[in-house]
């Protein structure tokens, strides 16, 4: 950095930054090198998953099904449980049937079914649906919970909503708290 002495007052010297000149396409390349780096580090691993996200940013950046929770939005009101729905078809997804398809009786809520009931139900409902990490393991009507949420909250609302479908005879919830 070189300096000079100003004219109206010698005795005050003041800094001059240097410039240095750059072609617009040095500078494009340096921000798509940027973005192309900050990009990889969020990328959406579609290997272990069914190529869709519940965030709408996600999906439009890296091209996924974008998938909206089926919850309706809320209001706050004067009703005793303190909400309003603003829009939707159902009050929540408990009052929805998560079954894709009519299975016979004598298969439907069986482990498998209902290991199916419990992640289409935990995808589709907007308190539940960010949650990426949970896995469930059905044997014999009885649901083991494994992996992490973000609070203790999440793991009381996706144990609520697990033991609310039909089919479950227990759940041993053995969810944790995922570290900052």
């Amino acid at each position: 950095m070189t300096q000079r002495k100003r004219e109206d007052n010698p005795e005050e010297e003041a800094p001059q930054e240097e410039i240095e000149e750059v072609s617009l396409e040095e500078l494009e390349e340096l921000a798509n090198a940027r973005r192309r780096a900050r990009d990889a580090d969020d990328l959406y691993d579609t290997a272990h998953t069914d190529g869709s996200t519940t965030n709408p940013y996600l999906a439009q950046q890296q091209g996924l099904v974008y998938d909206p929770p089926s919850d309706p939005p809320v209001l706050p009101s004067d009703d005793p449980e303190g909400i309003e729905i603003a829009a939707g078809f159902a009050s929540s997804m408990e009052e929805t049937n998560p079954d894709v398809e009519d299975l016979p009786r004598r298969v439907d809520n069986q482990d498998l079914d209902l290991e199916e009931d419990i992640y289409t139900v935990l995808h589709n409902n907007s308190e539940t649906g960010h949650l990426h990490h949970v896995k469930a393991v059905v044997r014999n009507g009885i649901v083991h919970l494994y992996g992490t949420v973000f609070s203790n909250e999440d793991i009381a609302i996706v144990e609520y909503m697990v033991r609310d479908l039909e089919g479950v005879a227990d759940v041993r919830n053995e969810l944790s708290v995922a570290e900052e």
